[in-house]
């Protein structure tokens, strides 16, 4: 509609225009006609006088006294040269003005001319001469005639061209126009303009379904009224960015902001938004334009996102990442302003019961059904996590530790009281909890964290099921604080290659026993100090502290090399067995058996030369997983032995299911066999039993010849102890 007004406005300016143009054009034409002749007539005549006056002034110089009666002669003289096409009059004057002789008439309209007549230099008359305008005029309107039409033609061209280009104009001024319509009526974002008081002049579709506001409804309204955006955490009012452009006169975004649109009916939509200035010719600020968009989906990513870097899968609580945060707040309000709370670190007894003999589904289950329990025991100000496997961590907040032990105690026989149920079987679990108190003095996160952590294992140590209060001066929480020294001594002897292989003889007893040597490697540290250290000090910690995987390959990679070069590829017939420890934690690793046979492969180790040795306690503990890795090896033509074996409770049971090839008698029953007769018949019976089901024995702990000379009594095939020989390096073996 303003396109249509626009044109006919234009329309007439353009009309209007050409018309005095052409009128101009028409005009010209004959004035420029009669100008130019009336000066060349009136130039011509006043030559032609000129002329005739000089004429006559001869005559007067001839006869001053009497020209003025020589009519005859002053006649032929205005005669002469006259024109034949123009009607022209002239006369002589004399001084007075008097007519003296005349020739010629004409009517009007004519113009006329004037020369003097002098004598001796004295003015005596003057000549005057007239012709008739009639012939120019008739010229001059015959010229009219002919720019009549050229002034139409003028009219024409002048009126077409720019209407032709107002056209063009148009149509390119309405293209623009209908695809900057079709660009915001296709576009995803939602677009909102106004004018320079913030009112509401125009929204896209997109604004319109958004905001729940019809064009039509919208025109004229304060912007805030249809775009009302809130903060989406606290609900207060967002600054308005339109205002904010007037005001500053540059574009403005905000996208972290994180504010939500209040529909027309009351929904609320995440969006974000931007605005930007529109200025007219002038530079002026006469609108804004805000652009929003619906983050509903990448908002929601960002709860999800957020919600999964807070939270353990498999519990829904809160995970230790997110627990360290809101401990460290906690620590850093009990230095600041004095606030007590407590940390409860608890870690569940007999699960691994659970895992061991239904399978690691039934342990999530029961850890997701103990997680609702627990969450229904604890205050609504608590913070519960999963830190762990089966570890859970509580923060008391505001929360005095004599108070949390009341806490802790109904965390305690809620867990008691809790049984499980998976398929036909039930099953009953403890804690172990250990309790500390986050006051002024804490240092930061992580020392309470570790402390708790000690103080948990330490309820453990004490009998299990129960609860264990932080003290500093504790024995029990100073020897596993000492453990967990060591872990970083571990760490820092592996990452600089600071432990040491070592070898200690085993000594065939019998008679016809096979020839080669046969041997146990031992683990030795080198401390910060260049001291050796024995395994007794660190593999507790080590095996705590789940470090004992990466020393258990390193002592096997280690050894294997080393027994390659050793024996320069003539293993087979010069080495009878080598045997190699592994813990419980270790074998466990489903991608030990593949890492094991690349190693022999890569230094040309026969299989048969290596026999692993497992604690008969951690073979027990993962009984079906013990059997499926020895099986394994066995296959690949490896070795096992059963270490400390007579530990156990129910050794001789478990021994017919363990597919070893040794027995490493518990060296507690050999070093006092010679006195003790219960002890001697323990070697001896185990010795027994060895035999019947066809496995070789070692005696361990062999200290002296009064000893080997009773497991030689009894039969044992093998020795090893002080009594046959010292450890030493493995390095420095000589290979007969």
């Amino acid at each position: 509609m303003i396109l249509v007004r626009l044109d006919a406005r234009l329309s007439r300016a353009a009309s209007r225009l050409a018309g005095a143009l052409a009128v101009t054009v028409a005009a010209a034409i004959p004035v420029m006609y009669f100008f130019l002749g009336y000066q060349y007539q009136s130039a011509a005549l006043q030559t032609e006088t000129e002329i005739k006056a000089q004429l006559v002034t001869r005559l007067i110089n001839e006869n001053p006294e009497l020209w003025r009666f020589e009519e005859h002669r002053l006649e032929e003289l205005l005669a002469r040269r006259a024109p034949r096409e123009e009607a022209e009059t002239r006369r002589v004057l004399d001084r007075q003005g008097a007519v003296v002789v005349s020739y010629g008439a004409v009517e009007s309209p004519f113009t006329t001319r004037s020369a003097e007549l002098l004598d001796s230099g004295r003015v005596v008359g003057k000549i005057e001469a007239g012709r008739s305008l009639r012939p120019l005029l008739l010229e001059t309107i015959l010229a009219a005639l002919l720019g009549m039409p050229l002034g139409a033609a003028v009219y024409f061209v002048a009126r077409l061209f720019p209407l032709r280009a107002l056209k063009q104009a148009q149509d390119s001024l309405f293209e623009e126009k209908e695809r900057a319509q079709v660009t915001l009526h296709s576009i995803g974002d939602g677009v909102i303009g106004t004018d320079a008081a913030c009112r509401v002049d125009y929204l896209n579709p997109v604004a319109e379904r958004l905001s729940g506001w019809t064009i039509e409804e919208a025109r004229g309204l304060p912007l805030d009224q249809v775009f009302n955006v809130v903060n989406e955490d606290t609900g207060a009012a967002l600054e308005n960015l339109a205002l904010m452009v007037l005001s500053e006169g540059s574009a403005v975004s905000a996208p972290d902001r994180r504010g939500v649109l209040i529909q027309r009916n009351g929904s609320v939509i995440p969006v974000e938004d931007s605005a930007a200035p529109i200025f007219a010719r002038d530079g002026r600020t006469v609108g804004v334009v805000l652009v929003f968009q619906d983050v509903s989906k990448s908002r929601d990513m960002e709860h999800q996102l957020s919600y999964q870097a807070s939270t353990d899968p498999l519990t829904g609580l809160v995970n230790r990442r997110e627990f360290e945060k809101t401990l460290a707040r906690a620590v850093a309000g009990a230095k600041d302003n004095g606030e007590q709370h407590t940390l409860c670190y608890m870690d569940l007894d007999q699960f691994k019961i659970v895992n061991d003999t239904s399978g690691h589904l039934a342990g999530d289950e029961l850890l997701r059904q103990l997680a609702i329990v627990l969450c229904s025991k604890k205050r609504r100000s608590d913070c519960l996590a999963r830190v762990g496997g089966d570890e859970f961590a509580l923060l008391l907040e505001g929360c005095p530790l004599e108070q949390a032990q009341r806490s802790a105690q109904a965390m305690l026989q809620a867990v008691q009281d809790f049984r499980f149920t998976w398929q036909d079987k039930t099953f009953s679990v403890g804690a172990s909890i250990g309790l500390v108190g986050v006051t002024s003095d804490t240092k930061d996160a992580s020392e309470i964290l570790s402390a708790a952590d000690v103080t948990c294992y330490a309820a453990k140590e004490l009998g299990r099921n129960r609860i264990h209060v932080y003290q500093p001066d504790d024995l029990v929480l100073s020897r596993r604080q000492g453990q967990m020294q060591w872990v970083t001594r571990i760490t820092q002897a592996l990452d600089e290659d600071r432990f040491r292989l070592y070898y200690q003889t085993i000594k065939p007893l019998a008679a016809d026993a096979p020839e080669g040597d046969h041997f146990e490697v031992l683990l030795r540290m080198v401390d910060e100090d260049g001291q050796l250290v024995l395994p007794g000090a660190f593999i507790p910690a080590a095996e705590r502290y789940n470090l004992m995987p990466a020393i258990d390959r390193w002592v096997i990679k280690t050894a294997f090399a080393t027994l390659g070069r050793l024996y320069k590829g003539d293993i087979g017939t010069r080495l009878h067995t080598c045997a190699i420890n592994l813990s419980g934690v270790t074998w466990s690793d489903d991608m030990l058996s593949d890492y094991i046979q690349r190693q022999a492969a890569q230094h040309n180790i026969p299989p048969r030369s290596i026999c692993f040795e497992i604690t008969e306690t951690a073979a027990i503990t993962n009984l079906t997983k013990a059997i499926s890795f020895i099986q394994g090896l066995k296959a690949a033509g490896f070795r096992f032995s059963l270490d400390d074996f007579g530990s156990g409770v129910s050794s001789f049971g478990y021994l017919k299911q363990l597919p070893v090839d040794f027995l490493k008698i518990d060296g507690n029953f050999v070093k006092n066999m010679v006195g003790e007769r219960i002890d001697h018949a323990m070697v001896e019976t185990i010795n027994k039993i060895g035999k019947l089901m066809g496995i070789s024995t070692v005696a361990e702990f062999v200290e002296n010849d009064g000893i080997l000379a009773k497991v030689r009594e009894i039969g044992v095939d093998n020795a090893q102890g002080y009594g046959i020989a010292k450890p030493l390096p493995l390095d420095s073996m000589v290979v007969k």
